[in-house]
């Protein structure tokens, strides 16, 4: 009875700090800022997607869980103060312990769970007290954001909620519960740290927020997202999947928010941004503000599905528009050839 005593009083612990790395997020912190993701549901909902790979859906960003003989792989933690709901509905797939933890950005959304599940004894869902602690893996981006130091000298996120594991090459391969894993990074497309990841066997893919069901755009130009990147993250998701008959199943994806897609739902979002991109370039390429650029509302069409109130239509624009007018370069005024 007090194994259990302990590891819960450790756990609140995390949470609490975990809940003040989202408060510390929400107060303006330029490295940590976040775009206002969907607040978590509340109640869980665990859905087997296919192969070895589950999806926990409510904690904030969808989580995803590979279980076998190893062990247990956590992509992404949920938001700060739902990880007592995270764990439970993680021991539900499997009672194994969780030898890895993968983040997919150093969005509050994604990290959240970080430290609580970092302190778990023995990375285990079962109340074990010895054995090593998740290897929590990262693009080696997210590590330098998440270590850096305020203006008050300490970090934001505490040591639990770091990465121990940085990666720095374009891709990481790894072979755990005998399937291939491949951990890829997106440059400069929602944050400057995206990974998304690749697990072979299952034919799953885990998308962090370069692509949601929820959400328009989610460029981060704060934290070294790009609009441009954006789109050649969901062009390279879309070289990785593979449809089955008909466009159907096939690849499925775990999106950063929403709902279990595959590569004709993948399409259909990428084509949107690519229009988009279009009428904003066409409408700052004729010399519109940002104000006319929002008067004659490029993304009609979509608005009513996608803008929510943490990233609503305004907003997006807003991020979007710099990237547009740096890349029209004013012309060179023309040299008179005349006297005085």
């Amino acid at each position: 009875m007090m194994v259990v005593q302990t590891r819960w009083q450790r756990l609140a612990a995390a949470q609490l700090v975990a809940t003040m790395i989202a408060a510390c997020a929400m107060a303006g912190s330029a490295f940590a800022q976040t775009l206002g993701e969907p607040p978590p549901d509340g109640a869980l909902e665990v859905i087997k997607v296919q192969g070895n790979v589950w999806m926990i859906a409510g904690a904030g960003a969808n989580i995803a869980v590979q279980a076998g003989d190893q062990g247990v792989i956590v992509v992404d933690t949920g938001a700060s103060g739902m990880s007592e709901k995270v764990i439970a509905a993680i021991r539900g797939i499997s009672t194994r312990p969780i030898r890895y933890v993968i983040n997919t950005s150093m969005a509050p959304q994604h990290v959240g769970g970080n430290a609580a599940l970092a302190v778990l004894p023995g990375g285990s869902t079962t109340g074990a007290t010895r054995g090593a602690v998740p290897n929590v893996i990262a693009h080696e981006n997210v590590y330098t954001r998440m270590t850096r130091l305020g203006p008050d000298g300490k970090s934001t996120f505490p040591a639990d909620a770091w990465a121990s594991d940085a990666y720095f090459a374009p891709r990481r391969r790894m072979i755990f519960n005998g399937e291939a894993i491949d951990i890829i990074h997106m440059p400069n497309a929602h944050s400057d740290g995206d990974s998304i990841v690749y697990f072979r066997g299952s034919n799953v893919l885990v998308t962090g927020d370069i692509f949601t069901t929820t959400n328009l755009p989610m460029v981060n130009r704060a934290v070294g997202g790009s609009y441009a990147g954006l789109l050649d993250a969901l062009n390279a998701l879309l070289d990785i999947g593979a449809p089955d008959d008909l466009m159907e199943g096939g690849t499925y994806m775990i999106p950063g928010h929403g709902r279990i897609c595959d590569e004709a739902d993948l399409v259909e979002y990428r084509d949107m941004v690519y229009e988009i991109r279009d009428r904003v370039k066409k409408l700052v390429g004729e010399g519109k503000t940002l104000a006319q650029v929002k008067a004659a509302r490029p993304v009609i069409g979509w608005e009513g599905r996608y803008s929510q109130p943490g990233w609503t239509t305004d907003m997006f624009l807003e991020a979007i528009y710099p990237e547009f007018t740096s890349a029209v370069r004013p012309q060179p005024a023309r040299q008179g050839s005349g006297g005085r």
